[in-house]
């Protein structure tokens, strides 16, 4: 009798397939449980992709806009060399950026987005630090090598002569402007901007940071990029019809009056003095 009701629940257990707890009751929490840990983790993962998206699309009516707005900004990369003075780092050679923000070599920021990501409220210092290769953010300056320079990495606090040199940016709002104004934000999120100069910088807090070299700004203010500047001035309406009619109209008649004047004066004089002596000697 012992050995068939011992049968009956092992039957049983195996008809549940292991369904059921030691007590006989279906484990609800713990389902429960693993179907939140589910729903919450695909909400994280939705609600990061559309603020990633937001961010990309979100660039409204400010420029730079993409394939309209052409900027030029010019730059420089400035670290210590003591504790109150530094040296500006070569200008980075020509760089390719898939966005539309990179540079030609001639120490400008080249501003020309072809995608939302790098326009409009998303055209900022990151974007074209990426494009370098640089590493860019409160506690880290790292610039790679290349040609003329051999690479160098900072970190926050590290030594400028005796004193602590600290990641810092400065932007310049005008080709004229001397004096730059410090950003405090996340460096990466520096809005850049048509005609104006950054630089970023490794120095001790306190001192002086230029803006960029003379050749940089010359180069932003006479870009080689943009052939807009130079096709609008040569091919004004006006040049082609003030220019054009005026000589051809004015030498042309002045040549065809002074050949008639030639013609009238010498033909009728050789004529009339040859016929009057034949008529008065033979006759008498």
């Amino acid at each position: 009798m012992g050995k068939a009701s011992s049968n009956k629940k092992v039957a049983r257990a195996a008809s549940t397939s292991g369904g059921r707890t030691a007590g006989g009751r279906t484990p609800w929490a713990y389902y429960l449980a693993i179907l939140a840990i589910v729903v919450l983790g695909m909400a994280l993962v939705y609600i990061s992709r559309s603020n990633h998206l937001k961010v990309a699309n979100d660039v409204g009516p400010t420029p730079p806009a993409v394939g309209v707005d052409h900027w030029h900004e010019a730059y420089a990369f400035y670290t210590c060399t003591s504790a109150t003075e530094g040296k500006v780092v070569p200008s980075f050679p020509y760089q390719v950026d898939a966005a539309g923000i990179r540079t030609a070599g001639d120490g400008v920021i080249d501003i020309h987005p072809y995608e939302k990501s790098a326009a409009g409220k998303n055209a900022v210092l990151g974007v074209f630090t990426a494009a370098l290769h640089v590493t860019l953010n409160a506690g880290q300056l790292s610039i790679p090598s290349f040609s003329g320079y051999g690479g160098h990495d900072f970190h926050d606090s590290d030594s400028c002569g005796g004193k602590p040199g600290h990641v810092e940016v400065y932007t310049f709002a005008s080709s004229t402007t001397t004096v730059g104004t410090l950003w405090t934000k996340d460096p990466r999120l520096v809005p850049l901007a048509n005609d104006a100069m950054v630089v970023v910088a490794f120095m001790p807090t306190g001192a002086v940071v230029p803006p960029p070299p003379a050749a940089n700004i010359n180069a932003m203010l006479h870009p080689t990029d943009v052939p807009s500047a130079t096709a609008t001035t040569t091919t004004v309406p006006g040049a082609t019809t003030t220019t054009v009619p005026t000589t051809a109209t004015t030498t042309v008649p002045a040549a065809t009056t002074t050949v008639p004047a030639a013609t009238t004066t010498t033909a009728p004089t050789a004529t009339t003095t040859t016929v009057a002596p034949a008529t008065t000697s033979t006759t008498k």
